[in-house]
């Protein structure tokens, strides 16, 4: 597990704690939570660092796929299983929805995506036919985030949607914290008859600025064990389906 990992579940680390737990020094822990600092994601204090709780703040692409990767990749390999030759699907930006299309290399479908990485992934695969929406990219999404690119996605019908998220707090809401990535996930939603969610256990318990669904309106959530009660008895309570994607299932 990341530092930044465990500032997401812990919301605050201790330096000593973090150079004994990686076998660093505690010079190397101050290195990389200045580096956090410097995004906006932390406050560093004397001894240790917590997580902002900015609303509006945004780790960097770089940032989020050295999160949770084993997690992502777990969540990927299962997401994989829902996707059937003959499928037209959407893939999301996003590291865990990146991590899907590294499981789909010999499957004979089409992809819609607005991902940059998930484009360089599937490019060149004859039996893949690959569609790039349009817009403005945005580099902390690595993606096409913009009017344009939600106006694209209003006049698709694919047969999935897989879509992640930056938070989802404990009403089930869906929040990322830049309003026109907001605009563009609801356009994804609308685009795909099943639509499924990717989230690792960090997205649980956060909430950022704008939002974009509900936890009531997918077909399928794809995450973990050790998710909030709250949100297991919500999704209980609503008939969301949960497929947990841990390593000894």
């Amino acid at each position: 597990m990341s530092i930044y990992a465990i500032l997401q579940l812990d919301k605050k680390v201790v330096v000593n704690e973090l150079a004994d737990k990686f076998g660093v020094t505690k010079m190397t822990i101050r290195r990389d939570l200045s580096f956090f600092e410097k995004q906006g994601i932390v406050k560093t204090t004397y001894g240790g660092a917590y997580l902002t709780s900015g609303a509006s703040v945004e780790p960097s692409f770089q940032l989020k796929s050295i999160q949770m990767v084993d997690d992502k990749h777990l969540i990927g390999q299962k997401a994989a299983g829902q996707v059937e030759d003959g499928d037209t699907i959407i893939i999301d930006c996003g590291t865990t929805p990146l991590a899907l299309a590294q499981f789909i290399f010999d499957k004979k479908i089409m992809v819609i995506t607005n991902s940059v990485p998930v484009v360089n992934l599937l490019k060149g695969r004859k039996n893949i036919k690959l569609i790039v929406a349009p817009g403005e990219y945005e580099d902390d999404s690595q993606g096409m985030i913009s009017f344009s690119t939600a106006d694209f996605f209003r006049h698709i019908h694919a047969d999935k949607v897989f879509l992640s998220t930056q938070g989802v707090n404990e009403l089930g809401e869906l929040t990322v914290p830049k309003m026109t990535d907001a605009h563009v996930k609801q356009a994804l939603m609308r685009a795909g008859r099943q639509k499924i969610l990717l989230a690792d256990r960090s997205k649980f318990g956060q909430t950022f600025l704008a939002g974009h669904g509900r936890l009531a309106d997918f077909d399928l959530v794809i995450s973990q064990t050790g998710l909030p009660p709250d949100t297991l008895s919500l999704m209980k309570t609503q008939n969301v389906p949960l497929l947990l994607a841990d390593r000894h299932l």
